[in-house]
């Protein structure tokens, strides 16, 4: 089988604010949050797929590669 490589992976950015996992990309088209930084992730693993598609990067969804990018500041710090 074929590998699909993609020019360039999907960066989400994760903050953490008022208990809150927020994940936003924007060449996909993502916004979404959760509870916890695991279930943020597997969230936007189950979103991502259907917005490449929907975005028209191809029809090969699952070989998305995404990078997970978290910002925090120093009063908001959470350790993973």
């Amino acid at each position: 089988m074929a590998q699909v490589a993609f020019k360039s992976k999907f960066n989400v950015t994760v903050t953490h604010e008022d208990r809150i996992w927020i994940g936003v990309c924007d060449d996909l088209g993502l916004v979404t949050e959760a509870n916890s930084y695991e279930e943020l992730t597997s969230r936007i693993w189950k979103i991502a797929p259907e917005l490449y598609v929907e975005n028209g990067f191809g029809d090969i969804s699952d070989q998305i590669r995404i990078t997970f990018l978290q910002e925090q500041e120093s009063i908001f710090r959470v350790a993973l």
